[in-house]
């Protein structure tokens, strides 16, 4: 296979995932702000329906528990990142020595659909931040090889 061909295949993976993962932040940011008395009357249309809340439970719990195994367990390989940034995305999220306990929490509240703070809320940005980072820095990569 060609660096092109990887590089892309690579960069497809990394989008599909940056999207969902994404698209789920966003509704537990909704949920949150949902659960502020204010916000429903300054948002009196904003809603979410038990499938996309359902969905995003889903995508974030996969996502977190992957990502703690990927951390906990030095994971060479994921299914959801691909392995051309795995290790530069461990490396910039393994800088916060308490992440792996805050992703082992924040994976018990969704489970338990319990509400997510502002902290938390702070690090899924934090680690969407970062992963956005590398689909940006991939990008460049093929960019790059197509001349």
């Amino acid at each position: 296979m060609s660096e092109i061909s990887v590089l892309s295949n690579q960069y497809k993976k990394l989008v599909e995932t940056s999207d969902k993962v994404n698209n789920s932040v966003i509704i537990y940011k909704k949920k949150k702000l949902l659960n502020e008395p204010s916000a429903k009357q300054q948002y009196p249309k904003l809603f979410i329906s038990y499938e996309d809340s359902a969905m995003a439970k889903e995508i974030l719990t996969s996502f977190l528990t992957n990502l703690k195994q990927i951390l906990e367990e030095d994971r060479k390989e994921s299914d959801l990142i691909p392995s051309i940034v795995l290790e530069d995305y461990k490396k910039k999220l393994g800088s916060n020595q308490y992440v792996k306990e805050d992703i082992e929490s924040l994976i018990n509240l969704i489970k338990k659909d319990e509400a997510i703070s502002t902290d938390y809320i702070s690090l899924l940005d934090g680690i969407m931040s970062v992963l956005d980072n590398e689909r940006n820095i991939l990008f460049r990569k093929l960019r790059t090889a197509r001349g």
